[in-house]
């Protein structure tokens, strides 16, 4: 409840269960994901409910064999894979399985984000599958963003190239 940061945390991590949570943060708090999932494998988040002002369950770097079912996600960002790209050597995602989750009045519904300009080598997502997700006051219900980041200064930059480009054309 009201975490300051990532509610639960799974990192370097196999065989993990996660079942019948219920996570709650305010709708305007950052960084608050409900479940983060990084560098793990044959991890299962299962019948839980998680309200939050970020991602419901985020699967970053380095997971495989991951499973998300049963999950009511809302308020929040969604369910999300990343934010991916941001440092050289992140592992691959892959065998991602979201199914039977009811998403409603998120931002996102299930999204896939990377950093802009992107870490050599670059990292692989491979494997995915979103299925029977119900979706209700969803903004942005799939969305694939690989100019994702965060911070002001970012908007900062994309106004100034933009500017630049009329100049020169």
């Amino acid at each position: 409840l009201d975490s300051k940061f990532f509610h639960v945390a799974v990192v370097g991590s196999q065989d993990v269960r996660i079942h019948g949570v219920s996570i709650r943060a305010p709708r305007s708090s950052p960084n608050t994901d409900g479940v983060h999932i990084q560098g793990s494998s044959n991890v299962r988040v299962t019948d839980s409910a998680v309200a939050t002002g970020d991602d419901c369950v985020s699967v970053g770097p380095g997971s495989s064999d991951v499973l998300v079912s049963g999950v009511a996600c809302g308020p929040g960002h969604g369910i999300s894979v990343g934010s991916l790209g941001r440092y050289p050597g992140e592992g691959d995602v892959r065998r991602l399985r979201v199914a039977n989750c009811t998403v409603a009045g998120t931002s996102n519904g299930v999204r896939i984000k990377t950093w802009r300009g992107g870490s050599w080598p670059p990292t692989a997502v491979a494997g995915l599958v979103f299925e029977d997700i119900v979706m209700r006051k969803v903004r942005n219900p799939i969305i694939i963003d690989q100019e994702y980041c965060p911070y002001p200064s970012c908007r900062e930059s994309v106004r100034t190239l933009r500017s630049r480009s009329k100049l020169i054309n």
